[in-house]
């Protein structure tokens, strides 16, 4: 059971209420129906219940997300490779659950590739660019110190400077959005929640 459970709508307070709507509505709009982020009573789960927690951070949280989004030169492919490698180093699971069904709908990424990333594994068929996306994020994940230049040239080549940064950018949002899954203890839905 998380720690911060899910709480329906009309049992939040008035400000809570109003994130509740902008982080929903957001969610949608960025996620639509990929994977539940509401239980059956309209509650949010995932890391939505401690984003509602400290709202100005919460709703700034999901502002960051979009804005990532918009940066240039990181496929879909490598940005999931990327999360999920992150996910992965972290083993949280409502980060795996969620973006292996994002990466399952929205790429070209198999069904394999999706489950071995999930397991900390990088199968020997990925395109050159979620390989260095694997790479550079499975690295700052979980090596202290310096991104060694091999590495950081091998982004650069692969995903071009733009690219690069955008990988950083989302190794750096999705270790902080697994750190406070796993603090949370946010349970992974099951079918029908």
């Amino acid at each position: 059971m998380s720690r911060f459970p899910p709480t329906p709508r009309e049992q939040l307070s008035a400000p809570q209420q109003e994130a509740y709507d902008e982080l929903s509505s957001s969610s949608e709009k960025m996620f639509g129906n990929k994977f539940s982020f509401k239980n059956k009573d309209g509650g949010m789960v995932g890391p939505y219940p401690f984003l509602l927690e400290a709202l100005g951070p919460g709703v700034d949280f999901l502002s960051l997300v979009q804005s990532l989004g918009k940066l240039p030169g990181l496929s879909v492919e490598a940005r999931e490779t990327t999360i999920l490698a992150v996910g992965a180093h972290f083993q949280a699971g409502y980060e795996m659950y969620a973006h292996s069904a994002i990466a399952g709908q929205a790429t070209k990424l198999s069904q394999e590739a999706i489950s071995s990333i999930c397991k900390g594994e990088k199968l020997k068929d990925l395109d050159e660019d979620c390989a260095a996306a694997y790479d550079v994020a499975k690295y700052l994940a979980s090596k202290p110190g310096a991104l060694p230049q091999v590495l950081w040239e091998r982004s650069v080549k692969a995903l071009g400077r733009e690219g690069t940064v955008a990988l950083v950018h989302y190794v750096g949002l999705y270790a902080y959005t697994c750190i406070v899954l796993n603090a949370m203890d946010a349970p992974v839905p099951k079918d029908g929640e």
